[in-house]
């Protein structure tokens, strides 16, 4: 079977998370879905055969509402990534033993998250600026 590949145009404010896209597409439009990073308004995808209709109508509607990428779901995506993000939750827990021990999962994640947006910013900060 042939490779058939289809550009959309991406009309987003924000940047959409690819890994996050390329799921939902296999799971609404065809499972070997892929897609290369979006480039001057647009974005390649590719899968075995032809195109349909119902699939490019289902594919833009992805591109339009799949989440936005962010400093934390960029960080978070390698195991070396993984460890920074353990570091981050040693520095929120040795804040305050007592209010990290009475913190729901989700509640730890989402102060280990916010700390590891914090640590991202710096770092862009500093690569961009000195």
């Amino acid at each position: 079977m042939a490779v058939a590949y289809q550009t959309f145009p991406v009309n987003r404010t924000t940047p959409l998370d690819l890994p996050s896209l390329v799921t939902q597409l296999r799971s609404t439009v065809a499972p070997d879905v892929g897609a290369q990073p979006p480039l001057n308004g647009t974005i390649k995808l590719k899968k075995d055969g032809a195109w349909t209709a119902q699939q490019i109508a289902a594919a833009q509607i992805a591109i339009d509402t799949v989440t936005e990428t962010t400093p934390t779901l960029r960080f978070q995506r390698t195991s070396r990534e993984k460890d920074m993000l353990a570091t981050c939750a040693l520095v929120v827990r040795s804040r305050d033993i007592a209010a990290w021990n009475a913190m729901t999962a989700l509640q730890k994640k989402n102060a280990v998250q916010a700390e590891a947006d914090v640590w991202v910013n710096i770092r862009e900060f500093i690569e961009a600026n000195l």
